[in-house]
């Protein structure tokens, strides 16, 4: 299959992208209901980027932020981290980072860290370090010790993001594993999850 932003925008790669918007919002609002130290809305946005590439996975974190921000405002201003997020996990598919366990876990190190860079100066430029989420319980207790705004979002985000990103990576790997060969097939970037299957 052709790749790339004129050919990754199929039917099914369309029609994929409510799906994980969907699965994005009610992840999140179970983590906010619980008020748990996480995210938790990028698994859907993993998911697409996995098996329908970058562009379509940038777009569905776009469309995530979007949707979210009509009842959390913040959402929006961190739209530029959610595609970061589509756009990666698109890319290390398309060069095969996720036919392995321990590769998978790597690139989940990456998208913490590229999260980090993205997310903490509109953290701080915007919200003051204050995103009204539940990680700024985090980001206080740094603060309280260091006194350093910088120094308290950065390091709160890393404890945070290390956690929810390579846990959402993980999740989303074993959920696209379970998916038919048949319907990955269709995929554009599915073809590398069913040789995987092959060989594990």
């Amino acid at each position: 299959m052709k790749k790339g932003l004129l050919h990754d925008f199929t039917l099914l790669a369309i029609l994929l992208i409510p799906v994980g918007v969907a699965l994005n919002f009610v992840t999140s609002q179970i983590v906010q209901i619980l008020r748990l130290p996480l995210h938790l809305d990028a698994i859907g946005t993993v998911i697409v980027s996995m098996i329908a590439g970058p562009w379509v996975g940038a777009l569905t974190g776009l469309a995530t932020n979007l949707i979210t921000s009509l009842t959390n405002p913040t959402s929006l201003f961190f739209a530029p981290v959610s595609i970061t997020i589509g756009l990666l996990i698109g890319y290390m598919s398309k060069f095969g980072m996720f036919k392995k366990l321990w590769t998978t876990i790597v690139a989940g190190v990456v998208i913490t860290f590229s999260s980090v860079i993205v997310a903490a100066p509109i953290a701080v430029y915007v919200f003051g370090g204050a995103t009204g989420k539940s990680v700024d319980t985090v980001t206080a207790a740094f603060l309280a010790t260091t006194q350093n705004i910088w120094t308290s979002v950065i390091s709160s985000s890393i404890l945070v993001e290390s956690l929810d990103k390579i846990l959402s990576v993980l999740i989303a790997y074993f959920i696209v594993k379970k998916m038919s060969d048949r319907y990955l097939s269709k995929m554009n970037y599915g073809e590398s999850f069913i040789q995987n299957k092959k060989t594990s």
